[in-house]
Formats: C-alpha cells, structure tokens, sequence
C-alpha cells in the first residue's frame, strides 16, 4: 500500500503517552489529518467528514470522551506499558484496539482502520449474506470432524457426518449413519473416558475427552471428542453435535518425551548408584563430572583426578568420535608425560591397548614390558589401562592411563568400565547442549593423498605446491579457488587440461608472486566442503596430496563430509579436531549479509582487487590488468568494483544501500 492507495479519510488524535510523528507516519497510505486535542475531536470530525478517528491513548477517559461524540469508527492505538487494556477500550466503544509493537500488529493499522471503516458501512449487508446454504457448506468442508447425533431416537444414533469425518475415521456416510457412535471403540478404548462422556449426555451437559478409537480398517488413532448439547425451540435438548479431532501425532510426541524423561531418569539414578556404591577413584571422578562446564572442562578433570588417585601415574584422553585414523592425545595429567609428545596411534594396530579399546570398544590393559604399547614411544610405566568413553552407542575417546603397578586385576578394570560409561554420558550431555546452544564450531585438519585429484597433479605438473588464498562460489554452481605457487610457476596449456578444472587464470599482481584463479566444475573437493555446510580456511597442495582445514558445524556433519572425501578420494583421513569458537553471530550475519548482497561480478571484482594488491597504495596492480582478467572492459570493472564497495560500505554502517 503507497501513499496515494486509498482514500479512506482519518483524524488523528494523539496523547501525550504515544509517539506523534510514528503514529502519523504509521498511518501514511491514507488520507490523514491531525486534531490538536481530545476535545477538538467530534467537532474535527464532524466539520472534516472523516471516516475514521485513530486515537492514541492510555487513558480510557480519553476513549469515552471521544466515541461520545463520533458518528464514525474509533481505532484506539495504546503503548505498551500502559494501563489501558484492549477489552476495557473495546467496552467502551473501540471498533479495534492496535498495540504499539514492533511486529505486524502495529505495522498493519492502516488495514485495520479501513477494515472498521468498511464494517461500519457493509458489515451488515455482508453478515447478512451468510445463508443456510453457506453455513451448511462450511460444516460439511469443515477440517475437524462434525457429528450429529438425535437424541429423540433410541440409543441416540449419528444422523449427520461431515467428509472430514469420514476421511479421519474410514467409515462412509452410509456406515456411519444409524449407528451410536460408539463402534469407533475398541478393546483398549479407555471405559472411564467412554462413562465421562456417557454421563455428560446423561445430564445434558458439554464435555470433551481424548479417546483411543478404531479406524474402519482396524488402525488406532487418537481422537479428541467435544461433545455440546442443541435445544429444540422449548428447551430440550434435542441433538448433540461432536467433533472429533485426529490428536494422534501430538499423543504420540508426548508419549515419546515421556519415554525419553524416564530414560534420563533412569540414567541419572544409575549415575547416582556409581557414586553411591564405588568408592575411592570413582567416586572423586564423579564428582569432577558435576562440576565441569565443558568437554574440554571434563577430560582434563577425569585425567587430574585419575592420576591423583596414588595408584595412577599419567593419564590421556583422545578422540574418537569422528573415527580418525589416528588416536592422539587431547588432554593429559600425571608425572612422565613426555613422551605423549607427538604421539599418535594408528585404529588400525592390533597391538596397541588403545586402538583395541577404540575397536572393541571393551576395557583393554597390557604390560608395557612386552613391546605391544605405543612401539614407536618409551612408554616409562610398568603397565597400561585403556578404557572407551562410550554413550549409547557412540564411542567418543579412549582414556588411557598408566601405572608402575605390574599387573592389574580384574577389579581394577571393573571400576574403569564404569568410569568410561559415565564420563561417556557426560561427554554425550556437554556434546548435545554445545550443538544446541554454543557458537563453538570444530576445526578439521584433513589429509587427502591421491594423485588423480586435479589440484595435485597441477602441483605435479608445475613441480611446486600450492597455498591457498581465498575462494567464492558462482551463481553457475562453479567454485573458483584462489592459490599461490612456491615457487613462482607458469603453467602450460596442457598442464591445466584436466577433469573437473574449468580454468586456470593467472591474476596480475604487483609484485613478483604468482597468483592463480582455478575454477572447478562441480563434485570438486570445495564443493564437498560447501554441500557438508564447511568453510575452507586452509589448503595446501603438493604432489604428495592435499591438506584441507575446515570449519564444521558439529560432528555428524564432520563425519559425512569425511566419508564424501573418502568416497571420491583414494585415501583420506582425518588428522586433528580442535574446538574452535566462531565470531559472534552478528559478525557473521554481516558477513552473510554483504555477500547476499553482491552480484557474482561484483562479489569477482572486490575479491580479484584485494587478492591483487589494489587497495594497496601505491597500487599494486591496475585496474586495466584487473578488468582483462574478468574479460571486462576497465570501465565495466570500476562500475562493478564501485557497486561493490557502496554495498559493503552501506553494510558497515548499517544504513540501506539503496
């Protein structure tokens, strides 16, 4: 609606406790003028012929006064924080009230003053268009189901059913007619739910009860049914209509939140059994799980109070719940614990206590004296214990823990057992609550060795490695990656002919290092990222294979985009997961925003010009050199590059670029 769409006249007459110049301005699309007071009013509207009056009040005085004197509709219009309240306005002659909001219910008040206008004048006319027909036709189209039922006939059979509830229930029209409508019962139909209702009508009452019923093919559902008496011209009642209402989703999600609220109750009650019945170690880990207020928070706990227990010397947690192909250590307490330096343990070693745990995922223990703990380090303890950190299911680490104690018995492995169930629950608590709540987002250090990928064999074919510089998508699907060369390399024609790589364009820069553009088609390494909802923040490239850094948003995401690089790669693992907290959300709402915002030459422009060393003075690079590379004149290039800056500009200090 503009300001020229209606005619619709109005007086506005506003009070010292609403806003003038926004309720005005509220009221634009229509014709307006402005009363200077309460009183001035009925004599404004009566002298303008307006056909409406908005008042903005509190005051309910106020609202007397001024429907005392129109022969139009009165919008009242009162703040937020005042003590008029909607129903005392409307008793005292509002035809609508509209709150100050910052949400539709203000934003649409010149709607509602033209809806009170148009009521006053065809409201009658049309209410009175409102036929037997008409009414007949929207109980039969009704969405819920519509019964009948006469109570002059014996056992108060059905006389009337609406398609609604011959859909809902199965049973025709010509079934259902003739019958009470107790043959939607069945064997686990609830009889003190069925006596309810049987007693309401029995006292000619109203009632509404949830009903387990039976489909004409024999399926359950969920019915609510309210049932209200209809009374005949002396008095008596004879009918009562019902409606029926499929609740089975609802019924069915309460009952599931119910299951979950009795799983967690029982998880609690065998948490609270541990600490109750294991003493010593158990008992003390337990007690860090209360209190830790992260992941991070956990494991370094459980590690502290396992080696300060006197029997243990060091202890590690490592990861596992994106399956790497390498178990490291996460966090670490004890004495001797050098030699986790650099540590790293293959899954796939047999030998290994922790791997064994990560696999079996059983309580694992060994004599380091056999040479089967951790071959490639000097492990300076006489044994190991490594226990899975697991949750319904999921394996998310291995606690391994070390002791000059020569030999471990069997009680020894019970009590860990147990501590990897609990901590394994915790870490599934503070796992659950960080996807929901937390801006935290994880940092995957990826390795992808295959020599058929297009960027490894650019690298092989230029004899150098590529870094990564920056990367956009297209509007065609197409993803362009921006590197440098070390060294600097210039390649041949038939070094870029490959599949999947669209183009390889060398950006000017003015300095002596070499800058390339290389587009990919889709299904490319980047497009796996963006489709698993990551953002690459590094890459390196030589002719070895490729080394990805990617912000993920969780774990299940991290772990399918693992197994999409696994399916198109020949060999790609995982090598490190760091929590990492992204910007605050507003940052990155800007960011979103301003590329929203950009066309995919304007967005091409900025990011050539910055990668180039343009904004770099004295330029690093001209724009003619920047305008041949997108295939632009210069002119096309500034305008593009212009349009750019305006909106980023515009973004920064929050004000409309148009």
């Amino acid at each position: 609606m503009d300001a020229t769409s209606s005619s619709t006249r109005v007086l506005a007459v506003v009070g010292p406790a609403v806003d003038r110049e926004r309720l005005v301005d509220a009221l634009s699309p229509l014709s307006v003028s402005v009363a200077p007071s309460v009183d001035a009013a009925g004599r404004r509207a009566e002298a303008e012929s307006v056909d409406c009056v908005v008042l903005g009040t509190d005051r309910l005085a106020h609202v007397n006064a001024v429907h005392g004197a129109l022969a139009v509709p009165l919008v009242v219009v009162v703040p937020p924080d005042g003590d008029l309240s909607a129903a005392a306005a409307r008793d005292a002659g509002a035809a609508d009230v509209v709150p100050v909001v910052d949400s539709n219910l203000f934003e649409r008040l010149p709607e509602r003053v033209e809806s009170a206008v148009a009521w006053r004048r065809r409201g009658a006319a049309a209410a009175s268009k409102i036929t037997e027909d008409l009414k007949e036709q929207a109980i039969d189209e009704a969405p819920v189901g519509i019964t009948v039922a006469d109570c002059s006939l014996p056992d108060r059979p059905l006389v009337y059913v609406n398609e609604a509830f011959e859909t809902m229930t199965g049973y025709s029209a010509d079934a259902a007619l003739g019958r009470n409508c107790r043959y939607l019962q069945g064997p686990n139909t609830d009889p003190e739910r069925v006596a309810a209702l049987r007693r309401a009508i029995e006292a000619e009452e109203s009632a509404s009860v949830e009903l387990l019923n039976y489909r004409a093919n024999g399926e359950t559902f969920w019915n609510r049914v309210d049932i209200a008496p209809l009374s005949g011209p002396d008095g008596e009642v004879t009918h009562y209509v019902g409606f029926q209402t499929d609740i089975t989703e609802r019924v069915r999600a309460e009952a599931a939140a119910e299951r979950y609220a009795a799983r967690v109750d029982e998880e609690r009650a065998r948490l609270q059994t541990l600490v109750e019945h294991i003493e010593g170690l158990l008992a003390d880990v337990t007690s860090a799980l209360v209190r830790a207020e992260s992941r991070q928070e956990l494991e370094a706990a459980v590690c502290d109070r396992v080696t300060a227990a006197g029997s243990f010397d060091c202890a590690w947690v490592g990861h596992c719940d994106l399956s790497p192909a390498v178990i490291v250590p996460n966090e670490r307490a004890g004495t001797d614990t050098e030699f986790l330096d650099g540590l790293e343990i293959s899954r796939s070693n047999p030998d290994d206590p922790t791997a064994r745990a990560a696999e079996s995922r059983a309580v694992q223990s060994a004599a380091v004296g056999d040479g089967s703990v951790h071959a490639e380090a000097l492990v300076p303890f006489d044994s190991v214990i490594a226990v899975p950190l697991v949750h319904r299911g999921t394996l998310y680490g291995v606690l391994t823990v070390y002791t000059d104690v020569a030999e471990l018995d069997e009680q020894v492995r019970v009590v860990f057992e147990t501590l990897g169930r609990a901590v394994g629950a915790a870490i599934d608590a503070f796992e659950s609550r960080r996807s929901l709540l937390s801006d935290e987002r994880l940092e995957l250090e990826l390795d992808v060795r295959d020599e058929t990928q297009p960027l490894v064999r650019l690298a092989v074919a230029g004899d150098c490695e590529l870094s990564y510089r920056g990367s956009a998508q297209h509007d065609d699907g197409t993803v362009s990656l921006f590197v440098s060369t070390h060294p600097a390399t210039e390649f041949e024609e038939a070094d870029t002919d490959l599949d999947g790589l669209r183009s390889v364009d060398v950006l000017p820069r003015g300095d002596d290092a070499e800058l390339y553009e290389l587009t990919f088609d889709d299904g490319s390494l980047l497009h796996l990222v963006a489709d698993a909802g990551g953002r690459l923040v590094d890459l390196e490239v030589d002719r070895l294979g490729c080394r990805l850094t990617v912000i993920i948003s969780d774990r299940v995401a991290g772990r399918a985009l693992l197994d999409d690089l696994q399916t198109v790669a020949a060999d790609a693992e995982l090598r490190s997961v760091t929590n990492r907290s992204e910007p605050p959300e507003a940052r990155r709402e800007f960011v979103a925003s301003v590329t929203d915002d950009f066309t995919d030459r304007q967005q091409s422009a900025l990011q050539l010009a910055y990668l180039g060393g343009y904004f770099e003075w004295p330029h690093a690079v001209t724009g003619e050199e920047l305008a041949e590379t997108m295939g632009v004149s210069r002119a096309t290039f500034h305008q593009h590059l212009h349009a750019a800056e305006r909106k980023l500009i515009s973004r920064f200090f929050d004000s409309d670029p148009y």
